[in-house]
């Protein structure tokens, strides 16, 4: 087959409802080289901060609806995202997405 198709219905979220949602899309949808993910944060809450320094994986992070504050934790830099603005981290970059906005943020997190 030439396509596969997967919603967040398909997959389990790995982040308590309390907080949003998480769900990987990469095995429902057969994926071999590319991570896809659908974030959601409620107000006030936050992703885990981390970096892909172990593994090489560079991210880019589209905002679908609300805004969100990326801060790039080992330099005390803050990137406010907005819908449909996105920006890319390198492997190295420690990062933590926060929603700092009164409304719930939706995102597409995609990995290589």
């Amino acid at each position: 087959m030439g396509y596969d198709r997967a919603s967040t219905d398909d997959v389990d979220s790995v982040v308590p409802e309390e907080y949003g949602g998480m769900w990987f899309l990469r095995d429902a949808l057969n994926i071999e080289n590319v991570g896809v993910t659908v974030l959601e944060l409620e107000p006030d809450a936050k992703g885990m901060e981390h970096d892909h320094e172990s593994d090489g994986q560079e991210e880019v992070y589209l905002v679908v609806e609300g805004q969100v504050d990326v801060d790039l934790t080992d330099r005390d830099v803050t990137v406010t995202l907005g819908e449909d603005e996105a920006v890319r981290l390198d492997a190295g970059e420690s990062r933590q997405i926060v929603n700092r906005g009164n409304v719930r943020a939706k995102l597409v997190l995609a990995g290589a």
